[in-house]
């Protein structure tokens, strides 16, 4: 920040590059008349205007990097300068300056004092004159303590980088006493990481470091006002974690839609002339999406030279990396498919919502022959009690935790069934369960080479758990009373990142899972009953929200999305 010390006025009391007016010959015989000099000093803050405008500083070409289960895309671009403060504001504490003024590269004079909030004081044994001939262009230069003269160069180590200051001014005096303002710099350069993600961060814990050498003492001319590089080592790794985000969670990205969480780390400070491609985040701990975050990330893939003075923003956006079932039996990612524009050609088939459990999702739902609903009813609708499990209308959260069933077990297991079921008991086999029958139809019509051989069926309300858990990154300890007060019947529905969730199916050419309206409406394995009422399970998976809740079961209420075991 721009710290404008006040006019310092060198009178005979204060001499600081000072001269009464007094004459000389130089060896032509030509007559040299030297002048008063008044100053003023001005710190700047970190950053120029003219460097958000300039083609320079629009963002680097992004970099692509794979972490644990996300990827992030990086750029680099520098941050608008700071502020300037008021120009009646001094200096709140004594800094200490060397001011030297050169000419054609040669020192004509040095000088030490301290400024103040209102007063320039010479050093105890420091020159209180130096002469200054009008008419003349002279090289002014000043300096912090943090910064080392050595010969005719100045020096500053990377671990002053954040607070020496040099300043040069090439100015022609006049024919008249003038105010000479002479204004420093930072010698070092600041940089920090902004995370951004299409939903809420928590904390994580990073460091950043080099991957190869970089700058530890740099050497500056004051001839020319160049930098150059004395000697380079390997940076020592230094703290750099972000917080969680702060904005509204859920609402504040549309449900997964855009990316609008944000976390900043700490500025960490380097010398002029590192290369910012030689920098690398580490994440070392916290869970961003569904793994602990680990590996590194680059802040741009080809070199950039960072200038004196200057603050530069790496943003990284942060994106799940989707996991699917292909075709083949193996595991993969976007890039190992057409859709991932890179060359994949691998035939992905299902999401994989939980690697440990070999539990995955069908990319479209699964239509039967009237080609819309998976079918009109849930079963039979002489049926009333048809499953020898089942959940209490009145508590639809036991269907999610003490009562939790697979719906393999309830699609597979002719156990399941009670004996009010006629023909084939188990469901997956029995057209007067349509949702049951409709997803393993859809399995057998999906090619797979691999081993073994999948089980497809009809989710359960706490399959659809795992689901929200793991893809749609919800937080089921806040429960929506107001859907649960809205819609009829009763139920229990939880906000989620619904439109993140999507992506992963959209992504390969499959079918949104949440959506509004009748889209977004899906049975489930699980039966509720009461005494003269049986129901199924039935999800509504908007982009806001997943409900758990239950509908009478020969009504024309849902569609099916199939599960399938690997």
């Amino acid at each position: 920040m721009k710290k404008i010390v006040l006019a310092l006025l060198l009178t005979a009391g204060a001499l600081a590059f000072t001269a009464c007016s007094k004459e000389d010959n130089n060896e032509s015989g030509q007559k040299i008349t030297m002048q008063a000099v008044q100053f003023r000093m001005a710190e700047e803050g970190f950053g120029t205007d003219i460097e958000v405008t300039r083609a320079a500083a629009q963002p680097s070409l992004p970099v692509t990097t794979e972490l644990s289960d996300c990827e992030a895309e990086t750029t680099v671009e520098n941050e608008p300068a700071e502020q300037s403060t008021p120009a009646t504001r001094g200096v709140t504490t004594p800094t200490h300056y060397t001011i030297r003024v050169y000419k054609g590269g040669v020192m004509q004079g040095e000088m030490k004092g301290t400024f103040t909030a209102t007063s320039f004081t010479p050093d105890g044994g420091s020159p209180t004159e130096i002469q200054l001939a009008r008419n003349q262009t002279y090289d002014f230069v000043c300096f912090n303590d943090q910064v080392v003269p050595v010969g005719d160069r100045l020096e500053v180590s990377l671990a002053n980088a954040a607070t020496a200051r040099i300043g040069r001014q090439q100015i022609t005096l006049g024919t008249t006493d003038q105010t000479v303002s002479l204004s420093s710099k930072h010698v070092g350069v600041r940089v920090r990481t902004r995370l951004t993600v299409k939903k809420d961060i928590p904390a994580l814990t990073a460091t950043i470091s080099s991957a190869s050498p970089i700058p530890q003492t740099v050497s500056y001319n004051p001839a020319d006002g160049s930098y150059s590089v004395k000697t380079n080592a390997a940076m020592t790794a230094e703290a750099n974690s972000f917080s969680a985000s702060t904005e509204a969670k859920y609402t504040a990205s549309n449900y997964g839609q855009n990316y609008a969480y944000t976390s900043t780390a700490d500025y960490h400070y380097f010398l002029p002339k590192t290369d910012l491609a030689a920098l690398q985040v580490n994440f070392t701990g916290g869970t961003l999406f569904r793994e602990t975050l680990s590996g590194w990330l680059r802040p741009t893939k080809t070199s950039k030279e960072a200038d004196a003075n200057e603050t530069y923003l790496v943003k990284a956006k942060m994106k799940p990396t989707f996991l699917y079932l292909m075709s083949d039996g193996s595991l993969g990612t976007l890039k190992d498919t057409p859709f991932g524009g890179v060359g994949g050609t691998k035939t992905p088939i299902a999401v994989i919502i939980d690697k440990v459990g070999h539990m995955a999702v069908a990319l479209r739902n699964a239509y039967s022959s009237n080609g819309f609903w998976a079918d009109p009813y849930y079963a039979y609708a002489g049926y009333l009690n048809t499953n020898t499990h089942s959940v209490d209308m009145a508590h639809a959260e036991t269907a999610l935790t003490t009562d939790a069933k697979s719906g393999i077990d309830e699609t597979w297991d002719a156990n399941y069934s009670t004996g009010v079921v006629r023909g084939d008991k188990v469901k997956g086999r029995n057209p007067d369960f349509p949702p049951f029958k409709t997803c393993v139809d859809y399995g057998s019509g999906i090619s797979y080479s691999g081993s073994p051989a999948l089980t497809w069926y009809l989710p359960s309300s706490s399959d659809f758990r795992v689901l929200y858990d793991n893809l749609g990154f919800g937080d089921r300890s806040a429960t929506i009373t107001s859907i649960i007060e809205h819609y009829k019947p009763q139920g229990i529905a939880y906000e989620w990142y619904g439109n993140l969730m999507s992506e992963a199916f959209s992504a390969v050419g499959g079918d949104a899972l949440a959506r509004n309206g009748a889209y977004g409406r899906y049975w489930s394995s699980t039966l509720f009953t009461a005494t003269n009422q049986a129901s199924g399970g039935w999800m509504m998976t908007t982009p806001k929200s997943l409900r758990w809740s239950y509908f009478i079961y020969h009504n024309n209420v849902g569609q099916a999305r199939a599960f399938v075991k690997y």
